[in-house]
């Protein structure tokens, strides 16, 4: 049920290509944590230079909030119409995030148990009460982590990423249900706009990395953007127009790329103006591979096994951090840290584990309860749901 007036075939079914998309940025985010962050830490001069290209790899979860903005923006937009509207997303987005996300959060009770003030430091920093324990099922935790300036337990760490898409998912519905094509278009571009300004407001006040990082208005920018090529892809003419000027996407795709790399050298304000660089990137990327894939976009994106990793990834981005500390510190006792050939092997021993753990948990819990939903929970009038939302899952 478009309501540009316009149906993009483009947009019909599941697009595959979505899934590599999806799958590169869980695979930027298992560099920087499985990687760079674990060798840096027991690296030499060269090791140091050598991860240089990947520097940036944290800004996988950027990557996670475009694509989110994209598809979620677009399956608002598609059924504001519809009189189930609110009943429909809501319903299909429980049964997507939550089952596995309050098992997560139950095994944390559990570890709680366990990393008494008896226990070793590394099992306190992995199971702690820095943030309130409350917090997470309400998906605020982010605004703790801002005032208290740290990610809290490890964990759980990683999941101010869903508290941001939390409570962008509460936001939006009710916006674009009230905004024609226009008003969501101007909308995405109030997001990118002031996001920056308030990432700068918090770094005059000294909150300089946790909030601007952490914080929802800090990152609407990236979302914004991804609900602005929602909105391109449902106008006629702007697609026409993105056709016939894939070269000119090109051309953005590598001179965003190239600030992208002056960034990994020269960092200043990477937090201010730098992270609204980095989803314009991310944006290129996903245009080129959405406005007909070229052979390099098909070969990409289209890869079987990076598209296997974006089907699960949801899993392996909420457990990679916890279980990767845990089995590190069962096996050498210390914290994550490659310093041999050893060390690689227990790594990759945990990157196997993580990646067993999510292929399990997608066919035996989050595919039959997204199957569920989707038959449950049906927009007025829905013949086919459009691209599968996912966001950072």
């Amino acid at each position: 049920m478009a309501c540009a007036g316009w149906d993009n075939p483009r947009l019909k079914g599941r697009i595959p290509e979505l899934d590599g998309v999806r799958g590169l940025a869980i695979l930027l985010v298992l560099v920087w944590h499985y990687g760079v962050g674990s060798v840096s830490a027991g690296a030499g001069t060269w090791q140091s230079y050598a991860l240089i290209p990947f520097g940036l790899s944290w800004s996988g979860v950027d990557l996670f909030f475009v694509l989110s903005g994209f598809l979620i923006g677009g399956i608002l937009y598609d059924a504001k119409g519809s009189a189930s509207y609110f009943k429909t997303f809501y319903g299909r987005r429980f049964f997507r995030i939550l089952p596995i996300y309050f098992i997560w959060l139950l095994l944390f009770q559990l570890g709680l148990n366990v990393a008494g003030h008896h226990s070793s430091s590394i099992l306190q920093n992995l199971f702690n009460r820095d943030i309130p324990g409350w917090s997470y099922p309400l998906f605020i935790q982010n605004f703790f982590m801002s005032s208290r300036q740290t990610f809290g337990p490890q964990w759980i760490a990683v999941t101010w990423s869903l508290a941001v898409e939390e409570q962008f998912y509460l936001l939006l519905p009710v916006l674009v249900r009230h905004l024609n094509h226009r008003g969501v278009t101007r909308l995405a571009v109030a997001a990118i706009i002031f996001a920056p300004i308030i990432r700068f407001i918090l770094w005059r006040s000294g909150n300089d990395y946790f909030g601007p990082y952490t914080l929802l208005p800090c990152r609407a920018d990236a979302l914004g953007f991804g609900v602005l090529i929602a909105m391109a892809c449902r106008n006629k003419s702007v697609w026409e127009w993105l056709e016939s000027h894939r070269p000119q996407l090109y051309v953005a795709f590598v001179v965003l790329g190239s600030g992208v790399i002056l960034l990994t050298v020269r960092r200043h304000y990477l937090f201010v103006v730098g992270l609204t660089w980095i989803a314009a990137f991310y944006s290129s990327m996903l245009l080129l591979a959405m406005v007909n894939p070229g052979p390099i976009e098909t070969f990409i994106f289209g890869n079987r096994w990076l598209r296997k990793l974006g089907i699960v990834a949801y899993a392996v981005y909420l457990l990679h951090q916890g279980i990767n500390v845990l089995v590190h510190l069962a096996i050498f006792g210390r914290e994550p840290m490659t310093v041999g050939p050893s060390s690689l092997a227990v790594t990759f021993l945990s990157l196997a584990t993580v990646l067993l753990l999510s292929t399990v948990s997608w066919q035996f819990l989050e595919k039959p309860l997204i199957r569920y939903a989707h038959s449950t929970y049906r927009y007025t009038t829905e013949t086919e749901e459009r691209a599968p939302a996912s966001g950072v899952h």
